[in-house]
């Protein structure tokens, strides 16, 4: 299932940064097609650490049917960290205020709720470069 894989169906973005500069994640991918949402990260290997998809718009996401235990990062239209749930259990987690999810696999994101993250891109939605 090598088609399905978030790195090809996804838009690359770059990086993305904490307030200080610091970056959080060094290959960002942009799920913000219907198919790439759809997808996520089923059928992909372990994400690498530094790696992550953001799924644009979103506001829930689950983990069935994931190969390895991922964490999700809820964050609002200006690039604030709301909610960080890891690992994400199977059934899911839902932050009803945020407007795109940033999933990693499980620990390698140092945020917390309430960090601003910038992404390199620049007009990435919703995170506004």
């Amino acid at each position: 299932m090598p088609r399905l894989r978030f790195d090809h169906l996804a838009r690359p973005a770059g990086a993305v940064r904490d307030g200080r500069g610091r970056a959080v994640v060094n290959r960002l991918f942009v799920a913000d097609r219907p198919i790439a949402r759809l997808v996520g990260l089923l059928g992909t290997p372990d994400p690498e650490p530094g790696e992550a998809l953001v799924l644009a718009p979103c506001n829930w996401v689950h983990g069935m049917g994931l190969r390895a235990p991922v964490m999700a990062v809820f964050i609002d239209p200006a690039g604030r960290v709301l909610r960080v749930v890891d690992p994400l259990p199977r059934r899911g987690a839902r932050c009803r205020r945020a407007a795109c999810v940033l999933e990693a696999a499980s620990g390698t994101l140092v945020v917390r709720p309430g960090d601003v993250l910038h992404a390199d891109a620049g007009a990435l939605f919703p995170l506004g470069g």
